[in-house]
């Protein structure tokens, strides 16, 4: 990032006379709140922030470059790269070298910094906070690019050495650990890919073991009336245990959107203080439980006798009769991340290391075994798309007569629900036309979002019909795989063809959106509403998109180069003369002028 300067205080010279106000641009104005943000997140997930970083210039093995923050928790070290450039293409190009000095030997670019005269107050800072504790190679170090604007995907590939710390994931950390402060490192630490093991006294063998013991009680299928393999088994766990193993698939998260699942709100802070406040005045725990899923392979459970009780893939206990409730001690693997909660997300995070008035006494509540947790263990053969499914009825079901959960957020579950609706495989195409192609970064994902294109009429009124799933102009008809009516099934479960159909229907869309792009003038091809030329729109994509449907009924869709052809002179076409409400004329008029 370009160094800023920074506005100087009123005040007078050496001769008396009043400094000049230094007037910052809008980009400088940008900048500073972009680094600002970042490093008001890494303070308070419990990062320090190496002195003395902020753009100073270097050149390491004949190389120049820069870092803008290096921030630094236990062994983990990140250095960080800010940029508000929209096309980054060459900037990344032009930073891989220096990424590849430093991947291949982290340990001696930091002994690099170590040794340079500019960098003595870091050097001081890392090796008392730092170095102190661990050596060079116990330590895990990150490049993180901070971008403010989306970097397509066909972009990100070019560097593919480092960790890409996109601005939706910076705001959802952000709100995340606004609320629960240093708790929130844990998810940080997954979304890093760090491993439990590898982070702080765990990387030197002096932690606990890998795993931690837990009493409990298993309930058979006979007793829970779910479906054969799913286990329930219900025990005491300490705040401190859960969390650390615990996440949340939350929306606006950084996990797969596509899956189903993605459904819980993000923490309410005010009801987090209210939590906090009861744990502090009354010094117990909360009286009802929390509902999470843990992968079966990392557990292991044991009967009264300390004999291992062996699941098998279909989640039957092959060396255990029992039909009734039985107790058990579970023993749960040292591994962040493998424990979803599906309620109780603000009872169990309301121990969350913080810094409030509140922490000296939840502090000693957090070792204490007296949260009360059912879990769910899956068969191991359950397909992925099955379970995410099953937590997201499941959460739907204990929510629908509580206030907690919104209207929207209901219905956001439903929607998913029904992953085989064509409005489900409208929302995929959507969110992969997002990522990469001629419309990418361009459609509205994040609540946050300004000045994108939002997507709830494309999906209405331009996917949804040509995704559906019978028709004359339906991309459906197009698709040649023969077992492409079982998607029609009312009990549809093969998500495996489902998903050939999603990325078969993304590359038919691109293809003729790649041909418009290709024949539209740059000045034309954008989404500026304050700006007479651009012609990027909800309208104008849904008449793209109904051209689409209307070749695939007359049997006229081809490849990109066959509408790169017939598309020449499409520059020229009047797309400003539509209104909203007129997808299908103007999808009709470009027929009718360049194909037909």
């Amino acid at each position: 990032m370009a160094k800023t300067t920074k506005p100087k205080s009123k005040g007078k010279t050496k001769k008396g006379k009043r400094k000049p106000k230094v007037v910052l641009s809008e980009q400088q104005k940008e900048q500073i709140h972009q680094s600002r943000e970042i490093r008001r997140l890494m303070l308070n997930m419990g990062f320090q922030r190496g002195p003395n970083i902020d753009g100073t210039h270097f050149v390491y093995e004949g190389r120049t470059s820069e870092l803008d923050d290096i921030f630094y928790y236990e062994n983990v070290v990140l250095l960080m790269e800010y940029t508000l450039i929209k096309n980054v293409s060459s900037h990344l190009i032009n930073k891989k070298i220096i990424y590849d000095k430093i991947k291949s030997d982290a340990g001696g670019f930091l002994k690099f910094l170590m040794t340079e005269p500019k960098f003595k107050p870091f050097a001081e800072a890392f090796q008392g906070d730092v170095l102190a504790n661990y050596s060079l190679k116990q330590l895990q170090v990150r490049v993180l690019y901070a971008s403010k604007y989306q970097i397509p995907t066909e972009h990100k590939s070019l560097v593919d050495n480092i960790t890409y710390f996109d601005y939706p994931i910076v705001k959802y950390f952000e709100s995340i650990a606004r609320v629960i402060k240093r708790t929130a490192k844990y998810e940080f630490f997954d979304y890093l890919e760090i491993p439990f093991d590898k982070i702080g006294n765990n990387i030197k063998g002096t932690a606990v073991g890998s795993a931690d013991d837990f009493s409990g009680h298993i309930l058979p299928e006979e007793h829970s009336s779910f479906k054969d393999g799913y286990k329930i088994v219900s025990f005491y766990i300490d705040a401190a245990s859960l969390l650390k193993r615990s996440f949340v698939l939350r929306k606006e998260g950084w996990r797969n959107t596509e899956n189903v699942g993605l459904y819980q709100r993000m923490f309410v802070a005010t009801k987090m203080r209210s939590l906090r406040k009861y744990l502090h005045d009354e010094k117990r725990v909360f009286i009802n439980n929390i509902i999470v899923t843990i992968p079966v392979d990392k557990v292991k459970l044991f009967d009264d006798d300390n004999r291992e009780l062996v699941i098998d893939n279909n989640g039957v206990i092959k060396n255990s009769e029992e039909t009734k409730v039985q107790p058990t001690i579970i023993k749960i693997e040292n591994v962040s991340s493998i424990i979803g909660i599906i309620d109780g997300q603000h009872r169990a995070y309301a121990y969350y290391e913080g810094d409030d008035i509140y922490e000296a006494a939840i502090a000693k509540l957090r070792g204490i075994q007296n949260l009360l947790v059912t879990g769910i263990l899956y068969p191991k053969n359950e397909l992925e798309d099955k379970r995410l499914k099953f937590e997201a009825k499941l959460f739907l079901e204990i929510n629908a007569n509580q206030a907690g959960a919104a209207t929207g957020l209901k219905q956001e579950i439903e929607f998913y629900l029904v992953p085989f609706s064509t409005t489900s495989i409208s929302k995929y195409v959507i969110n992969q036309l997002n990522l990469s192609g001629p419309l990418g970064t361009m459609f509205e994902q994040y609540s946050y979002e300004r000045d994108k294109i939002k997507t709830g009429s494309i999906i209405s009124f331009g996917l949804r019909p040509l995704l559906k799933l019978d028709g004359k102009d339906s991309v459906f008809k197009i698709w040649s795989n023969p077992a492409k009516d079982e998607l029609k099934k009312k009990d549809a479960d093969n998500f495996a063809l489902l998903q050939e159909y999603k990325q078969f229907s993304v590359a038919e869309i691109r293809n003729i959106l790649i041909a418009f792009k290709d024949n539209i003038s740059r000045e034309k091809w954008l989404m500026n509403r304050s700006d007479p030329n651009a012609i990027l729109n909800v309208t104008t994509i849904n008449g793209m998109i109904n051209c689409l449907r209307i070749l695939i009924e007359k049997g006229k869709n081809g490849d990109v180069t066959y509408y790169k052809a017939k598309l020449t002179g499409i520059d020229s076409f009047d797309f400003k003369k539509y209104k909203s409400s007129q997808y299908r004329q103007m999808g009709l008029d470009i027929y009718n002028s360049y194909f037909k």
